[in-house]
């Protein structure tokens, strides 16, 4: 029982949950809603992907749900931004002898074209923490979008600084209109 905000809690996974399309919405979901099990409905909301359905209003939803269970809302906040700025993903190698790099809270500098350099905040997806060497799936959210359209599918940029790397880009969705 997660107490006097349980209701309120509820409240905002049923929105959360309506704004799902019914031809993405699971069996599970609307079982989870109905027991109030808060906990599996926010995971499983949280676990869709790759759907323009999702709004910045359906992520704020989810962010405000876990901050009133006492969850880190992190990761919905970064998937509010994307919804927004668009989503650019990486296969990230670090150099063998870069220093390891956090799963998320850095905000390192790249090299996008060649001479300019450029600030995304970064979030890896499988593991907390990238040792020398090592490859994983990469999120990244640049702080000036613009500076980033011109990058493709296929294209590579570098990682610089104490962990540097290379980075091939495997997804680009544009930003909303």
């Amino acid at each position: 029982m997660l107490g006097r905000h349980d209701s309120e809690i509820g409240e905002l996974l049923r929105f959360a949950a309506a704004l799902v399309p019914s031809e993405v919405r699971s069996a599970d979901l609307l079982d989870y809603l109905e027991l109030e099990e808060w906990e599996l409905v926010l995971q499983l909301l949280g676990e869709f992907d790759g759907h323009t359905w999702q709004t910045p209003r359906y992520w704020a939803l989810l962010a405000e749900a876990a901050t009133e269970m006492d969850q880190d809302d992190a990761w919905f906040q970064w998937r509010c931004v994307e919804s927004i700025q668009g989503v650019l993903r990486v296969e990230l190698t670090l150099a063998v002898d870069a220093e390891p790099l956090r799963a998320r809270g850095e905000r390192p500098l790249w090299d996008v074209t060649g001479k300019h350099q450029r600030v995304a905040a970064l979030w890896i997806e499988s593991k907390p923490l990238l040792g020398p060497g090592e490859r994983a799936t990469v999120r990244l959210r640049p702080f000036v979008p613009p500076a980033w359209a011109h990058l493709i599918r296929g294209d590579v940029i570098t990682l610089l600084g104490g962990s540097p790397g290379t980075a091939e880009i495997i997804e680009k969705v544009p930003p909303r209109p």
